[in-house]
């Protein structure tokens, strides 16, 4: 089986990288600092570059972080709330939506590496009693594999179409199962990839009957704690401590077409809806520094086994509006960048934008999130216009931890630690 492990372990040295980007002309309305060794001088730059990113594509603010086995910084520009003029912190806490579904995997490769979960397990073995779940179809096939590559056939949006009716209460996995009654295989299980929250919402359920907690707890215990993501928290109630205030506006998801969201969708750290229904294909409020670090993990530390994370790299399946640069294994997906081959995340919830992306060949992890879904003109933030083009949220951040490590000078080691 092919994975990263081919990968881990080279040596790094990406200190003057020979690199000939693409999309170099479209940046061209950012300035680049010279090089230099002074480290508040480095971080200036960095920072200045973020502030003329907010000036071109009219975002509130964002966040950027990176982290690698000898070097690790966090930096922030513009504004945590419009209307109040709070300026942004590098540690401000977002919405992580979909990059909690590293978080979920992480608790089932554990497992699984601990002998109590195996990829051929089906579901039912687990959530048998559950009478919703047995209600949907094709409950009775779906394995532990299917549901970490997203190929159960399962359509997604069911959970979310229900909490945006309705969000109050208590969502238990019953209510889950419950509101996604409706939906519909769009393939046979097992035969084909489609992206679904509701995978991982089933997953995290499968973990928790095994281990007899709730996942958000397990995530605490295993993950968030040891590797002190003081910023990352289980979100399962409307007020969230530190949160930046998010700003909403049009949707790419076909199930939010017809439905119109608050143009602030948090003030005071108060969300506009629960979003306790999330559970396992989002349900974390998370920094870039937390982000940035936990990805480093997953992949640069013991976190995982090593044939686990093997399993997590090893099949990807290329999405076909992607022109080849995007593909989803298990758990993550992976991206053709500027700087190489990585591994990692996205994540979009009501006001907020996030990605997570571990580069193998520089050993070198970094995230960014922004609390907003639209640009200055109101467009759908799918791309950050600037200048004279646009870039997509990996070439952003790809774009960024170029310009840190070329001021920084950074060397980086690949061994899983």
């Amino acid at each position: 089986m092919r994975g990263i492990a081919n990968i881990v372990g080279k040596s790094c040295r990406p200190a003057r990288l020979n690199i000939a980007f693409s999309f170099a002309a479209i940046l061209s309305t950012i300035p680049f600092a010279t090089a230099t060794c002074e480290p508040q001088l480095a971080d200036d730059a960095i920072t200045e570059t973020l502030s003329d990113l907010i000036d071109q594509t009219g975002i509130p603010g964002i966040t950027f972080s990176f982290y690698g086995p000898n070097s690790r910084q966090s930096y922030a520009a513009g504004l945590a709330d419009r209307e109040s003029k709070t300026p942004m912190q590098p540690r401000a806490v977002m919405m992580g939506a979909s990059t909690g579904k590293v978080l979920v995997a992480v608790l089932a490769y554990q497992d699984i590496e601990k002998g109590r979960l195996h990829y051929s397990d089906k579901v039912a073995h687990f959530l048998g009693r559950d009478r919703y779940y047995n209600r949907l179809p094709g409950a009775s096939q779906f394995t532990i594999e299917m549901l970490l590559t997203h190929s159960t056939g399962l359509v997604d949006g069911t959970v979310d179409i229900a909490a945006m009716r309705n969000s109050l209460g208590a969502w238990t996995n019953e209510r889950r199962f419950k509101a996604a009654l409706g939906t519909r295989l769009l393939f046979k299980p097992g035969t084909a990839f489609s992206y679904s929250d509701l995978n991982y919402q089933i997953l995290a359920a499968v973990v928790e009957s095994i281990e007899g907690k709730y996942f958000g707890l397990l995530a605490e215990t295993r993950i968030i704690r040891p590797l002190r993501m003081l910023d990352t928290t289980p979100a399962t109630a409307r007020f969230i401590p530190g949160l930046a205030s998010g700003y909403a506006g049009p949707t790419s998801k076909p199930q939010y077409e017809n439905i119109k969201l608050p143009n602030k969708t948090a003030e005071s750290g108060r969300l506009f809806m629960n979003p306790a229904f999330e559970g396992g294909g989002g349900g974390f409020a998370t920094s870039s520094p937390d982000l940035a670090k936990f990805t480093y993990s997953v992949f640069a530390t013991h976190l995982i086994g090593q044939q686990e994370l093997n399993h997590m790299t090893a099949h990807f399946v290329p999405l076909p509006a992607s022109s080849g640069k995007l593909a989803y294994g298990a758990g993550i997906f992976r991206y053709e960048t500027a700087l190489g081959t990585a591994y990692g995340h996205s994540g979009v919830w009501f006001g907020y934008k996030t990605l997570m992306l571990y580069f193998a060949s520089l050993c070198v992890a970094a995230a960014m999130q922004v609390n907003s879904q639209i640009d200055g003109d109101g467009n759908d933030l799918s791309q950050f216009r600037m200048g004279i083009g646009s870039l997509d949220m990996s070439d952003m951040l790809t774009e960024l931890l170029r310009q840190t490590m070329e001021q920084k000078r950074m060397h980086s080691q690949c061994r899983r630690r």
